[in-house]
């Protein structure tokens, strides 16, 4: 459970650097069209590494306390 979610914010923080990262490094050009081919492919990439995360994320997140309430209302069993 830790692991999943901590890889999760993990890939978050990957997909931020590779959307930035072409202005970091020095590819992004400096006057023009800032949408080369370069940045925007690392940008689309970076999104869909970000959007994949948070679904991830939400996902299990959403079933685990869907589960964890379910616990708190189930009745103690008789022995």
């Amino acid at each position: 459970m830790k692991l999943g979610t901590w890889m999760s914010i993990v890939s978050i923080l990957a997909g931020v650097w590779v959307i930035l990262s072409p202005y970091m490094v020095g590819f992004a050009p400096k006057h023009g069209n800032p949408w080369t081919g370069i940045v925007l492919g690392t940008t689309i990439l970076g999104a869909l590494m970000i959007l994949a995360s948070l679904v991830g994320l939400i996902g299990f997140w959403g079933l685990r306390l869907k589960e964890m309430g379910q616990e708190v209302h189930r009745p103690a069993e008789q022995q």
